[in-house]
């Protein structure tokens, strides 16, 4: 605990209990990043996207439909969601 939203640590971002890292891809909405947890060391992708885009081109009920998917979803071909949180905002 104690970790803030935006804090730099040694080595990059940290967002909640995850470090992020280098960027593996862009797309129009967002960027995805490599993340540690600070707390286990497991690795994970991070899926970030740009709220102010979404809300302008009035996309946010597919974003809502993808969350609800993905939690549903368990299948080894399909990226599992661990988590997620809508309040965390980042300016790249």
């Amino acid at each position: 605990m104690g970790r803030e939203v935006g804090v730099l640590g040694k080595k990059g971002m940290l967002i909640g209990k995850y470090e992020l890292g280098r960027t593996l891809g862009e797309g129009n909405f967002g960027k995805v990043k490599f993340a540690k947890n600070v707390e286990s060391g497991q690795g994970f992708a991070v899926k970030i996207l740009d709220k102010k885009r979404i809300l302008d081109l009035k996309i946010h009920d597919q974003i809502k439909r993808e969350i609800g998917t993905l939690k549903l979803l368990k299948h080894p071909n399909v990226v599992r969601l661990y988590e997620w949180a809508s309040n965390h905002v980042l300016c790249w």
